[in-house]
């Protein structure tokens, strides 16, 4: 009886033993190794650039000259003024003469003797309604003949402003020697207009 036992003890333990084993087996044929996770995929370390800003450039063009219907108005024009006309020193009446019918002489011959001239002139003012200069003319104050006079400085007075032969110009002339205590006489003048000589010599 003991012994039945005994072997049926380790019949039993035979099996359960080999039982444990092929589970064991059964165990490690079916499993199989776990799949690796996926790895997470890195962040991306590419700089993307961001778009350049863009400039927009506005062209301001000026509106067109018009009504809008085709038509063009008229441009306003700048029309300048004409110069005033310049004065000449009268006009010349006979041959021979110098200065007369000119601007600003530097020389007035009236075309006779030498007390009829004034050279080396220079004027200190033209235009207004007085033209002054000064110069050189002969001086025949206290001389008894035109013959012995001599050289002096005389002052040049042309005024009476005005048209002749619908020319601007000063119609009246005379010089005089201030060394000789002479002055200026709006009565004694020559008229370079016609030639006329006016008041007494």
């Amino acid at each position: 009886m003991n012994t039945k036992l005994s072997r049926r003890a380790r019949l039993l333990a035979g099996i359960g033993a080999g039982a444990v084993l092929l589970g064991l087996t059964a165990t490690a044929c079916d499993s199989s190794p776990a799949a690796a996770p996926a790895p997470s995929p890195t962040p991306s370390h590419t700089a993307t650039s961001s778009p350049a800003p863009t400039t927009t450039t506005t062209t301001t063009t000026p509106a067109a000259v018009g009504a809008g219907d085709g038509t063009s108005s008229p441009r306003p024009t700048t029309t300048s003024a004409k110069p005033a006309p310049v004065p000449t020193l009268g006009t010349a009446w006979s041959q021979s003469q110098e200065g007369y019918g000119t601007v600003r002489p530097s020389t007035v011959f009236n075309g006779g003797d030498p007390t009829g001239m004034v050279f080396n002139l220079s004027w200190q003012s033209w235009g207004g309604p007085t033209a002054i200069g000064t110069g050189r003319s002969y001086d025949p104050t206290g001389k008894p003949s035109v013959a012995q006079s001599v050289e002096n400085q005389a002052t040049v007075v042309a005024f009476d402003l005005g048209e002749c032969k619908g020319q601007l110009m000063y119609r009246a002339i005379e010089w005089y020697f201030p060394s000789d205590g002479q002055k200026f006489s709006p009565n004694n003048y020559i008229n370079i207009c016609t030639g006329q000589y006016v008041g007494s010599p």
